[in-house]
């Protein structure tokens, strides 16, 4: 990366990366303590505040993070001081954020501060980003762990039938637009997905990415739906969409941004995961996400999984139905043996 920019990088955007194999991870570590000069910007993005705070450039500042794990970063790095309350914290050239979408707010800000605050008005509005008045004050109320978070762990234990989807990687695709799938289906504890293009070969995005797809169409697994974004996808995506039909015609193709112009790329992900699952997987994807402009959804599934509420409850009356006859075997053999040694 230094040889490829011949200088410390403008802006550094740390996402969350698990620290499993501290060999691996420490060149990381050390190149962006190589970088902390004030030239250079270091924005944290969730749980990347983790990997900051892991560098000890966070020492002594105040930080934000994702608010299912602040409690644990508040043990693990007490020099730091934990903001709850704020969708990101500017502590000079570093800028940490909360949950996923906090960090758009985190880099609409930085935008504002390179660019000036029209620029980043603009990028907000080319998104349809519906909570830019977060980046002008970033307060929140906090989100804390609630029952109904409950939700989550009842869709990973006792949904059995799981649905995988696949989102098409094709030429020019929008990086937002593919977030609002992998992001938001993933965020619900429901749906695994999985990558898949036309041929083995790396897919250039709209902005410049490469990405290579896990699956090529011709060997993908059994999906319950194939998932292509973007709002021109029909003619951006046409030879892929065709050769995809006549590979696998009987799984549905969801065109999610299909007549949604206008609107956030999350927001048509949300509405469609309501109709395959549930209002309250929903909520909690979206309290997960840190998505607070919710109240312009249009969720028309049930209030609650019924597989998943309804397993746990039929598997404790059969415990206690098993326990009932178990209890009563042992109270009649328990009258033979006493009538038998009466006798005796």
């Amino acid at each position: 990366m230094d040889q490829m920019l011949g200088k410390s990088p403008d802006i550094i955007v740390i996402p969350f990366m698990p620290i499993l194999d501290e060999k691996k991870y420490a060149p990381v570590r050390e190149w962006i303590r190589k970088h902390t000069s004030e030239k250079t910007i270091l924005l944290s993005i969730c749980n990347g505040a983790e990997n900051l705070a892991d560098t000890g450039l966070l020492n002594g500042k105040s930080a934000a993070t994702h608010w299912g794990d602040i409690q644990r970063l508040i043990k693990s790095y007490p020099e730091i001081q934990w903001v709850k309350d704020q969708r990101y914290v500017p502590q000079g050239n570093i800028v940490s954020s909360a949950g996923l979408t906090s960090g758009m707010d985190a880099t609409l800000y930085v935008i504002s501060q390179q660019l000036g605050e029209a620029a980043a008005k603009q990028v907000a509005n080319t998104l349809q980003y519906p909570s830019y008045h977060y980046v002008i004050e970033p307060k929140m109320e906090p989100f804390t762990a609630g029952l109904s978070d409950i939700t989550y762990i009842l869709n990973q234990s006792y949904q059995w039938n799981k649905a995988k989807a696949g989102v098409l990687l094709y030429p020019g695709a929008d990086e937002l637009d593919l977030s609002a799938a992998f992001d938001t289906y993933g965020a619900s504890g429901t749906t695994t997905t999985l990558t898949i293009s036309r041929e083995h070969q790396p897919i250039v995005t709209k902005h410049g990415l490469n990405l290579v797809a896990r699956y090529q169409m011709n060997e993908v697994p059994t999906l319950s739906k194939m998932i292509v974004v973007g709002p021109q996808a029909e003619t951006a995506a046409a030879e892929d969409i065709g050769q995809w039909k006549q590979l696998n015609n009987n799984t549905e193709l969801l065109l999610l941004h299909k007549n949604m112009q206008g609107r956030f790329a999350m927001d048509p992900a949300f509405e469609d995961l309501s109709k395959q699952e549930d209002v309250m997987t929903v909520e909690f994807a979206a309290k997960r996400l840190e998505y607070r402009a919710t109240d312009h959804l249009k969720l028309e599934g049930a209030p609650f999984s019924n597989e998943s509420f309804g397993v746990p409850v039929i598997l404790v009356l059969l415990s206690l139905l098993a326990g009932y006859f178990l209890d009563r075997q042992l109270f009649v053999k328990k009258r033979k043996v006493i009538y038998r040694v009466r006798i005796w």
